[in-house]
């Protein structure tokens, strides 16, 4: 799920953000054309401000009625997550939110920890990291968008 505005430094990676393998059914207006593009032009701010981060993003499928749609039954995601790492002062943020009409300016209450977005996907984020490292970074909800 890269997006495509954070792809502008080539033509092939761009055009390749558009590929099906590269998306997920998410909410129009409110959603994808409002608080995940909010979201997503706040992370490529703190990149350009930070220097490297490290993004990790998906869909999450919580609810027990799992909604589909089109003759090929694709499943539609509850929820999508993003984790942002950054290597240098060694600090991540964290969100979940539903996949249904937001409003931009919510965006704060969806931060999470991130061992509460691999509660939820069964991953494990900064496995890379020393444990008692990687357990403090991923205790930690942050208080407020970088």
């Amino acid at each position: 799920m890269a997006p495509a505005g954070a792809m502008r430094w080539d033509a092939k990676a761009m055009s390749q953000s558009f590929l099906l393998s590269n998306m997920a059914p998410q909410v129009g207006p409110g959603f994808n054309r409002g608080i995940w593009r909010t979201l997503e032009g706040k992370v490529r701010k703190w990149t350009r401000e930070r220097g490297e981060l490290y993004i990790v993003t998906g869909p999450i499928y919580v609810s027990d009625a799992l909604k589909t749609i089109g003759a090929n039954k694709v499943s539609v995601p509850s929820h999508f997550y993003k984790v942002i790492f950054d290597p240098v002062r060694v600090e991540a943020i964290a969100f979940v939110l539903p996949n249904k009409k937001l409003k931009s300016k919510d965006l704060p209450t969806f931060i999470v920890s991130v061992d509460q977005v691999e509660a939820l996907t069964d991953l494990d984020f900064l496995s890379e990291i020393e444990d008692s490292i990687e357990d403090l970074i991923e205790s930690k909800k942050s208080e407020c968008l970088w």
